[in-house]
């Protein structure tokens, strides 16, 4: 008998080199070991901004500092 479909692609990614390299299990292994960072208020309000100054527009188009 013939082989299926699925079994000629196998055989001919085998041939031509396209097999996995990384298994799907691997990566998941790999993602759940990353570390969880931890922010303080601090650093969360920096990255947020609240603490750069402000502008606006006053009278005759100059920006000023709030």
């Amino acid at each position: 008998m013939n082989k299926s479909l699925r079994d000629q692609l196998k055989e001919w990614k085998k041939q031509h080199g396209f097999e996995r390299q990384i298994k799907y299990k691997m990566i998941n292994v790999t993602l759940s070991k990353k570390k969880e960072e931890k922010l303080s208020d601090r650093d969360l309000r920096e990255l947020m901004g609240t603490n750069r100054p402000t502008y606006a527009r006053g009278r005759g188009g100059a920006y000023r500092q709030k």
